[in-house]
């Protein structure tokens, strides 16, 4: 039988039915109540993750934000590289005479330093004001065919928990194709070897933008970075295996052809062991002149 009643109140009656395991109908786990397993060593990852992410907002919130990570953009360029992946990296380009830091160069020769990029997405706002990104150097061969970007990819980057986002990615690729871009037009015009090596000239570099510092003008009057050295009109990458927060990445990019104002580029971006993470290609479109 699947039980037996005795004479006494039904309370105690109710407690003396079995189930069919011989489990007492009293401690059946309920169907609506939550699981009583052992988390697994993954699920208790995400947890902690999951806490410490907590934390840190918190932290931020009560000491008023994104301010609380904020330091000046000087300070932000002068961080040692944060591991010894980002220091190899930083390293070879850095020894090899064939390349040359256009980020310092085009902004030393224009007569300003690194507080006029300002505003900027990358260097300033997911750099300095939140040191997510805690690297980002540009480096042009001096021949002007490529341009290489070192980027450190820290916290608050995620997509999936521990994944950077694929938005940073496509980021990281447009800006570093807009450098190879314009420095590829330096080098048409004739004026890259003045822009890494001349004195300072007067040039005009929009606060906050991305882009190097654009050219003088006629008299008086001043060319804009965007109709100096254009727009992104597309933009294509193919996510090749998952970038982990914490990775230090290689972008390299270069001009592919140009077909009348359009600029075709295509480029990849590897972690420190030369494991393809993704690559692309875009275009640029320089705007028609005046008339």
């Amino acid at each position: 039988p699947r039980g037996k009643r005795t004479t006494a109140g039904p309370e105690i009656a109710q407690c003396q039915v079995h189930g069919a395991r011989g489990t007492p109908a009293w401690r059946r786990p309920s169907p609506t109540a939550p699981s009583r397993r052992r988390p697994t060593p993954r699920r208790r990852c995400k947890e902690m993750r999951r806490v410490a992410a907590a934390a840190r907002l918190g932290a931020a919130v009560s000491a008023g934000g994104a301010a609380a990570y904020s330091m000046p953009l000087s300070d932000w360029f002068a961080q040692p590289a944060p591991s010894l992946e980002a220091e190899s990296l930083v390293s070879k380009f850095e020894r090899d005479p064939e390349w040359v830091n256009c980020t310092t160069k085009l902004l030393s020769g224009a007569g300003m330093d690194v507080d006029s990029l300002d505003g900027s997405v990358i260097f300033d706002t997911l750099g300095a004001r939140t040191n997510s990104i805690r690297l980002y150097q540009l480096y042009a061969k001096r021949d002007g065919t490529a341009v290489a970007g070192i980027a450190s990819l820290g916290s608050g980057l995620d997509g999936h928990p521990g994944i950077v986002h694929g938005g940073v990615t496509a980021l990281l690729f447009d800006n570093t194709f807009g450098w190879a871009n314009a420095i590829g037009l330096l080098k048409e015009r004739g004026a890259l070897a003045a822009a890494l090596h001349g004195p300072a000239k007067p040039a005009l570099m929009r606060r906050g933008s991305n882009s190097p510092p654009a050219a003088e003008g006629p008299p008086g009057q001043q060319v804009s970075s965007t109709s100096q050295f254009g727009f992104t009109a597309f933009l294509h990458i193919n996510y090749r295996a998952p970038v982990y927060a914490g990775t230090t990445v290689e972008l390299l990019c270069a001009l592919d052809r140009v077909e009348g104002r359009k600029r075709f580029l295509k480029g990849t971006m590897h972690d420190a062991t030369g494991t393809l993470l993704a690559d692309g290609d875009c275009l640029f479109v320089i705007p028609r002149g005046p008339g």
